[in-house]
């Protein structure tokens, strides 16, 4: 049996949003906010202020939870002889982390139960399953269903890939 090179899958939402990006949008909202709202106190109607203070709030709570969210990642790394998952938020460690035997470890495609639910993508070994990739588009779990299949059993496809071999590869959607 040839050792393959080591390869690492990362899955994660896209997080276009940086703290930086969310501390600017925060402030451009605040400051046009809060501006009309002091024009509508001076004019007499105040009551528009503490409004104007729980929408900001409401809009710093959104904001937050958004950031937090992108910061979720599920690891997938092969080695020669097994698969190691590793699911966790970024900055706060791993909260699960899975050793699985390459050999015995299978890649299921769950259709949806209900008509505009996603398709539910796991890797089963033994009796367990885990759930990976909630964060993606179908058609983009399909393609992560063939990559893993490809990764965890390379002689699955009959026809010849085109490229030799994959060293790494980021499904980071």
């Amino acid at each position: 049996m040839t050792v393959l090179p080591s390869t690492q899958i990362v899955i994660g939402p896209n997080a276009s949003m940086t703290a930086r990006a969310a501390c600017i949008l925060m402030a451009a909202a605040s400051s046009a906010s809060l501006s009309i709202a002091a024009l509508f106190a001076i004019r007499g109607f105040w009551p528009v202020l503490p409004f104007a203070g729980l929408e900001l709030a409401a809009l710093a709570a959104a904001i937050w939870v958004s950031l937090r969210r992108n910061r979720y990642q599920e690891v997938i790394r092969f080695d020669a002889q097994m698969l190691h998952i590793e699911c966790g938020v970024r900055g706060h460690g791993v909260h699960l982390r899975i050793d699985w035997p390459r050999s015995s470890t299978r890649v299921m495609c769950e259709p949806p139960t209900r008509l505009n639910d996603p398709i539910q993508l796991q890797l089963v070994n033994a009796g367990c399953a885990i759930q990976l990739a909630a964060c993606l588009t179908d058609e983009d779990k399909l393609k992560l269903a063939t990559r893993l299949r490809e990764l965890i059993h390379p002689g699955w496809i009959s026809a010849p890939s085109t490229s030799s071999r994959v060293v790494s590869a980021d499904f980071n959607i």
